[in-house]
């Protein structure tokens, strides 16, 4: 309970107005359609259909709409300058660079480097599915005050690394 709380107040302080406007947007469509069902009570089927059509397209406005608000108000890039093993302790160290390419200055970025097993062709249906969606290994790394136009390099060291060279790294990056 305390780690929703957590997320809802990081959320409700970092948000821009852009995405209070985009939860307001969806708020009253599903409203409206669900106004418009009630007119269709005297056909509960048609009107269950359309509610359960305003559902999925309100989740999928509410997903797509953070995407494109994400990738146009708080652009950024991320790139892997290097990533080292060390065989003596078994670690290993990921650089990498994050660059603010938007029109405003972020106070705190989160960003979270993934591995991920590479899919074997012998792995069965399940392990092929996990070993894509699911990291091996995950870690974060926090960035306050990136000014804009500005590139910060960032390091990231995943100790007891014993793994074969069978590997992919990801960032994925929030910033506001």
């Amino acid at each position: 309970m305390e780690k929703i709380r957590e997320i809802v107040l990081f959320y409700t302080t970092h948000l821009y107005l852009v995405d209070y406007m985009l939860i307001l947007f969806i708020f009253f469509l599903f409203t409206g359609v669900l106004l418009l069902c009630v007119f269709l009570r005297h056909r509960p089927v048609i009107a269950l259909f359309i509610i359960a059509l305003n559902l999925i397209f309100c989740f999928i406005i509410y997903i797509f709409g953070f995407k494109i608000i994400d990738h146009e108000v708080r652009s950024r890039t991320l790139e892997i300058i290097s990533q080292k093993m060390l065989h003596t302790s078994g670690d290993l160290i990921v650089d990498f660079n994050i660059n603010n390419t938007s029109k405003h200055d972020f106070k705190e970025c989160k960003i979270t480097t993934k591995i991920f097993k590479n899919v074997s062709p012998k792995d069965n249906f399940i392990d092929r599915y996990k070993d894509k969606f699911i990291p091996y290994r995950q870690k974060s790394a926090e960035v306050k005050n990136l000014k804009k136009n500005t590139t910060q390099s960032q390091r990231v060291a995943f100790e007891n690394f014993q793994y074969e060279n069978n590997f992919t790294i990801h960032l994925v990056s929030e910033c506001f």
